[in-house]
Formats: C-alpha cells, structure tokens, sequence
C-alpha cells in the first residue's frame, strides 16, 4: 500500500465556488479533484523537466541514440501542440501522421505510435480512435 500525503492549495475566498462547482463536475464524471490535479501536474512536470537540456553535437548523426531521443522529443512536442489546439483532445490519426513523415513505416508503425499515444495520455492528453 502505497503512502498518501497531504497537499494544500491557497486561493482567494470568492475562489470557493469555483472549487465547488469543479468538484461536482468531478464526481459526475466518475473522477476526483486529487486524481485529476496529480495527472495535470505530472503532465506539467514531463513537459517542463529538465528545462533546458543540452545535446552534444555528435547527437544529431543519423542513428545515434540520441537522435533518435530528440526526434521523438520534438514529435512529442509538436503533438502536445496539436492537442493544444483541440481542446486537451487529439485525433489517434495524427500521432500516425507524425510518424509517417518521419519516414515510419511498416510494422514498426503501429507500436510506435501507440507507444507516443500512451505517453500523450499520461501527460493528460485524450487521444481518440
């Protein structure tokens, strides 16, 4: 069983409402205020952690794992982007699109992108089939 810990958030008193009414909306939806606030803040933590990381040079060879890494990291700021732009939504298509155009294809295709799915919704993102 694992630990909970209790956090505490401040906001001004005319805020109460607003709490209120997030947390019905919760409930209707079959989830939590805390459920929901630690996978935003997880999906805050991913897109933000390290902050500015640095690449050697010798990281943008074809092939070199890095590369790779980079590559993957830049599709998966793009889709964030994209899911941006649909409301926190993301249609499953567009995750295939990314990887089609970075010359993705074959049987690596799927496993890749459901791969990148996964990790999108762990950042909060709602992919949709």
């Amino acid at each position: 069983m694992s630990r909970r810990v209790r956090v505490e958030i401040y906001a001004p008193a005319h805020f109460r409402a607003t709490w209120k009414k997030f947390k019905e909306i919760l409930e209707r939806d079959g989830t939590t205020p805390s459920a929901e606030l630690r996978t935003w803040i997880e999906g805050y933590v991913a897109r933000k952690d390290p902050g500015n990381p640095q690449r050697p040079l010798e990281a943008f060879v074809e092939g070199h794992p890095d590369a790779i890494k980079a590559a993957w990291s830049t599709m998966l700021t793009e889709l964030l982007a994209r899911a941006e732009h649909y409301g926190g939504d993301l249609p499953y298509t567009e995750v295939l699109e990314a990887f089609k155009a970075q010359g993705v294809k074959g049987p690596r295709l799927p496993s890749r992108a459901q791969s990148m799915a996964r990790g999108l919704e762990k950042l909060g993102v709602r992919v949709w089939y």
